[in-house]
């Protein structure tokens, strides 16, 4: 069998259909990860089982509904398949042989699934995996990590692995980011403020060493450099996508539009470094949620601005790091 490298893009995943059961399939899966929840099993299932899964997929169903894309599947599962396409096709004309591949951390692509399948089409020589969350975290980053040396535990034959755990700061990847919010201006024009979104994560996790914020705060302050924005006038940093009751990093996402539409900040721009696809925080919750309460709050329009989704520029990012790792 011959030997091949493999690039596999590594994204967290999304039902599988727009169905209750599907979704209740999915967060079961996701939340069952002691990365996700770190709660002591005996005390989180209960609250998994018997409050949040019958509850909050039924909730969600409508939420998906909203967003849901004409090729019958999750925005966030369209994406990263055109993520791994286009990567292919740049290596293809650079005259690269590598073959990339695509899973999701939940779901039935998952890694396992993933690499089992690439392995069987042709033998791993060589693996580069690259979690598509540009900012490391121990919830998401970590469970990428956890879930591919898990696959090969009880291997007999161990490709060279090259795990790429962060491009927070990778000039392309800002570059991408500035260009993206240059192309809005351009045809919208700007607004009176740029809020820039992260997702949240749970304070303890900070507590217990998780650098994730840090890697925010990177992010945000390269984009306003290369913007030319003052960090601290023209923009603002906050986090998003609480769950639970936990205390989480702060400032809140929703607080900070509903403080700057009340201060008579009439129009915002959002977005999201923290995603490369869109999905369910993105187009629902910012999209369509932050967008009403902002203007219930007074302002008078708030505008998304899309992550880099299917564009070629990200295909060229996503080589250079793996050039440069």
């Amino acid at each position: 069998m011959m030997k091949q490298k493999l690039i596999l893009l590594v994204n967290l995943g999304s039902p599988e259909q727009l169905s209750v059961g599907a979704i209740r399939k999915f967060l079961r899966s996701f939340l069952s990860d002691k990365r996700v929840v770190g709660l002591p099993r005996l005390l989180w299932y209960p609250i998994l089982y018997g409050i949040i899964l019958p509850l909050r997929s039924q909730k969600l169903l409508h939420k998906y509904e909203q967003i849901w894309l004409k090729e019958d599947c999750a925005p966030l599962i369209h994406y990263t398949k055109e993520q791994a396409k286009l990567l292919q096709e740049h290596l293809q004309m650079l005259g690269d042989t590598t073959r990339v591949g695509y899973a999701f951390c939940y779901g039935s692509e998952n890694i396992s699934t993933q690499l089992a399948k690439y392995s069987v089409e042709q033998k791993i020589s060589e693996l580069v995996v690259i979690p598509l969350y540009p900012q490391y975290s121990s919830s998401t980053t970590a469970a990428v990590f956890d879930q591919v040396s898990w696959y090969f535990q009880k291997s007999y034959f161990i490709p060279k692995i090259k795990f790429i755990n962060s491009f927070a700061g990778h000039p392309l990847y800002i570059q991408a980011l500035a260009s993206k919010v240059r192309e809005h201006w351009a045809n919208n024009g700007r607004a009176d403020k740029l809020v820039v979104s992260f997702h949240s994560i749970p304070v303890k996790l900070v507590e217990n060493g998780d650098n994730y914020i840090e890697e925010c705060h990177l992010t945000y302050q390269l984009l306003c450099q290369e913007l030319g924005l003052n960090p601290d006038v023209e923009a603002k940093l906050c986090f998003q996508s609480k769950f639970g009751r936990a205390k989480w990093v702060e400032p809140a996402t929703d607080a900070t539009l509903g403080i700057l539409a009340r201060a008579e900040v009439a129009t915002v721009d959002v977005i999201c470094p923290g995603f490369v696809s869109d999905c369910l925080e993105t187009l629902e919750e910012v999209a369509i949620q932050y967008r009403e309460l902002f203007v219930s709050c007074g302002g008078r329009e708030l505008r998304y601005i899309p992550c880099l989704n299917s564009s070629s520029e990200l295909a060229i990012v996503l080589n250079k790091i793996i050039q440069e790792s």
